[in-house]
């Protein structure tokens, strides 16, 4: 199910303008697990939380690294963290298993099979669920949420981040992950045993790995048909022609080196996990797609697009992404005329020289200031839907700008 959003946060904040200083708590081990050729593997994470925002349950991010679970590392996610913590957000940078055995040949990316790419992401999921239960359980200490959560993940780590969504029930897990055919390799054997259960062994404190929503940029699934609108909110950003991981359903590399997605499993990217979600029902505003027609592995606006994400996430517990502006079906009649092609006319008295602050949809402030009379300039700010806040008083009125 998906979980019950708490509003303990403070919905004046926009959660994506920065306005707080941060701090960092030191490297932190949430655990150790066998990596994939039977050794230990240390895992770190690293939490940056505001400083001055006066929030008791903060709402948490868990952002998960790219690097085709090769060469990624949690240090690449610590500047947008430094953001979402300047935004009001607890944000936890998090490693997990990589690395899987290679063909024999070559070095990763080649994989001896799709087996072990597979069981890669597998590994990597059981992981981020033993990160978030390691950050639930100390929830008090970092005044954080154990609800509201959001998981982002880049390339590898989305493919992480969507199977812990959603890979949550012991039937689905995939026969690969199982004990397996060994590895043979220049006459040696490498055993696979069984990987475990679909929810890992990683800090079982009581509190289980559910979250809110998921953010997949560039990532894929293996089975779309996991995806249930009973499970987390989903928000999905592709490039329609990615070489690297299609948009829709592909292997991985498909467009840049044959031999290496040879040996790689078919995937579906968020073209093909689109098809699947037009099919559910989710609550509104709990599934978002956003493509771009083009053809790199890559965000084509990452400033843009990681703010679009950031403000659906906060609409999952925030009733509206724009301060504690409540929904408004449009401007009253004093108001008007609405839409408009720039001025706007605020008789009284609603106007009459009222301090005012007029807002974009993703909660940012865009103009404020003191009414001079009952007009109001809106000529600079592009078309669209804004929300404009009299007397610094909720509700908000919304108008749109059409020329």
């Amino acid at each position: 199910m998906i979980p019950v959003a708490l509003s303990a946060q403070d919905c004046s904040l926009s959660f994506v303008d920065p306005e707080f200083d941060f701090r960092t708590e030191a490297d932190t081990v949430y655990g150790t697990a066998t990596g994939y050729n039977g050794e230990p593997v240390e895992l770190g994470l690293k939490l940056f939380k505001p400083v001055g925002d006066g929030q008791l349950e903060r709402p948490l991010v868990v952002m998960l690294h790219g690097g085709w679970f090769e060469n990624g590392e949690r240090q690449d996610m610590y500047g947008m963290c430094e953001t979402l913590a300047r935004s009001g957000w607890a944000a936890a940078a998090v490693s997990y298993r990589q690395q899987f055995y290679a063909d024999g040949v070559h070095p990763m990316p080649w994989a001896y099979d799709s087996a072990e790419v597979g069981r890669t992401i597998y590994r990597a999921m059981q992981d981020v669920k033993g990160a978030i239960r390691y950050l639930k359980g100390r929830h008090e200490l970092d005044s954080t949420s154990t609800t509201n959560i959001i998981v982002v993940g880049f390339t590898a780590g989305a493919f992480a981040g969507l199977e812990a969504a959603y890979l949550t029930e012991t039937d689905q897990k995939p026969t690969y992950c199982g004990a397996i055919d060994d590895v043979v390799l220049n006459g040696n054997n490498y055993a696979r045993p069984d990987l475990g259960d679909v929810e890992g062994d990683l800090n079982i404190n009581g509190f289980d790995a559910s979250f809110l929503g998921v953010v997949s940029f560039m990532g894929a699934i293996t089975d779309p048909s996991w995806i249930t609108d009973q499970g987390p909110a989903l928000y999905t950003y592709h490039q329609t022609g990615d070489p690297m991981v299609a948009c829709g359903q592909q292997r991985p590399y498909w467009g840049v080196n044959l031999s290496i997605a040879s040996h790689y499993p078919v995937m579906s990217g968020a073209c093909a996990m689109d098809v699947h979600a037009q099919g559910l029902n989710f609550p509104a505003g709990a599934y978002q797609f956003n493509s771009y027609t083009g053809d790199l592995h890559t965000l084509n606006d990452p400033i843009g697009v990681f703010t679009d994400a950031v403000t659906w996430g906060r609409s999952l517990f925030c009733p509206m992404s724009v301060g504690t502006i409540e929904p408004a079906t449009g401007a009253p009649a004093g108001i008007f005329p609405n839409p408009t092609n720039g001025t706007l006319h605020v008789a009284a008295p609603l106007g009459a020289n009222a301090p005012y602050v007029v807002r974009d949809a993703m909660g940012r402030t865009v103009l404020s200031g003191q009414l001079t009379g009952n007009t109001l300039d809106l000529a600079a700010l592009p078309n669209g839907i804004y929300w404009l806040q009299l007397k610094h008083e909720a509700p908000g009125h919304r108008v749109v700008i059409a020329r």
